[in-house]
């Protein structure tokens, strides 16, 4: 398809997918997690975005700051229309602004998904956490996300790995500011884990982001919602890329 393998895992259960869906991890996250959800899109390619500084980027220093970031990822992608563009949390932003900068050079997703991700300008952090010492930040991490897996705990070379990951990460999310611009002109659709604080009501602003339709789902769970009903969730995908594809076709037909 045209990409570098480190930086896209592609699979694809069907050998001729009517889209691709690429995927944004969100911060400390892998592409891994996303190239799983093949076996539940058979109708897409799905194509999860590989960051530097983990897996076969390990070695490489992650970005820190997202106008860099998105620079990378427009130049090593080669985004194989039709497509549309899945993020969650940090990965949503990412999204958002990787379909900005393809709109500058003539191509846009048939939909922007945005998972779990207040809608920007973001609010200034409170207390952010990329200045925080290793322990201190995996300290947090633990306590707002869960542990660290115990294969990471348990190996000091891989748990400064995921560390420096994550403090690159909320670098890039603490860090960002948002540049007003004419809205993307492809359909945004927002999800939410219904036990998120307010989380509908930070997903709302993602409307004035699209020239196109906007949709709001509330899915059960936390702000994790999308590692859980998972047959839900890729339903939703595939659906939501089905009504453009055919929206699409419509349109170049008259």
């Amino acid at each position: 398809m045209g990409e570098p393998r480190r930086w896209v895992i592609d699979r694809a259960v069907d050998r001729s997918p009517r889209a691709t869906l690429y995927c944004f991890p969100h911060a400390g996250g892998a592409a891994g997690e996303y190239a799983r959800w093949a076996a539940h899109l058979p109708d897409l390619r799905v194509a999860a975005i590989n960051l530097p500084g983990r897996a076969h980027h390990l070695g490489e220093q992650a970005h820190t700051a997202m106008a860099p970031l998105v620079e990378a990822v427009v130049r090593e992608v080669a985004f194989s229309e039709p497509f549309a563009l899945f993020g969650h949390s940090l990965g949503a932003l990412v999204a958002f602004e990787v379909a900005r900068k393809l709109r500058a050079r003539g191509s846009a997703p048939l939909r922007l998904f945005v998972s779990s991700c207040t809608a920007p300008p973001l609010p200034a952090p409170r207390a952010p956490l990329h200045v925080l010492d290793d322990r201190a930040l995996r300290a947090e991490i633990e306590r707002r996300w869960g542990p660290l897996p115990a294969s990471v705990g348990a190996d000091d070379r891989l748990l400064a790995a995921a560390l420096a990951c994550y403090r690159a990460d909320f670098t890039v999310l603490e860090t960002y500011r948002h540049v007003p611009g004419e809205p993307v002109d492809s359909p945004i659709t927002a999800l939410v884990g219904d036990r998120e604080v307010d989380g509908a009501e930070r997903m709302t602003g993602w409307r004035e982001h699209t020239a196109g339709p906007f949709d709001l789902h509330r899915r059960r769970g936390g702000h994790f919602h999308t590692r859980d009903h998972l047959d839900g969730l890729c339903r939703l995908l595939t659906d939501a890329v089905t009504t453009d594809l055919i929206r699409t076709d419509r349109r170049t037909s008259t």
